[in-house]
């Protein structure tokens, strides 16, 4: 798979509810570095998992799908414009995100991803 493919290969995964473990481990290098902008910052699959189950239990999603706004590739880079939408087991909507991501791969996987969203909501 080429950049492009990798990182709408993973976004797409995040859609089946429940696939996060599976979804970071298959696509994200051992020592990714993801980064909520402002927010929060891990290494690798293991920290990732850890911070979304934390998320999870202020807001119980199990599954994000989102609306890819534009998405461009500059090498081995991918610039998303998407709003994300947080899913509860039974579909409904808990959260919405409107942000701006990159996603850097390295051999086929996720090296780097960083999201900037607006922080404030979260500080309350």
């Amino acid at each position: 798979m080429n950049a492009l493919e990798t990182a709408q290969a993973f976004m797409a995964s995040w859609a089946i509810p429940g696939n996060f473990e599976n979804s970071f481990r298959q696509y994200m290098t051992a020592d990714c570095a993801y980064e909520n902008v402002g927010l929060s910052s891990t290494k690798g699959p293991d920290e990732a998992l850890a911070f979304f189950a934390g998320f999870s239990q202020q807001v119980p999603f199990v599954a994000i799908t989102m609306d890819l706004l534009s998405i461009a590739v500059a090498g081995d880079a991918v610039l998303t414009e998407r709003i994300d939408y947080l899913k509860d087991a039974e579909g409904k909507i808990l959260l919405t995100i409107p942000l701006m991501g990159i996603m850097k791969i390295r051999d086929g996987k996720i090296c780097e991803w960083r999201d900037y969203f607006d922080t404030a909501p979260f500080a309350r």
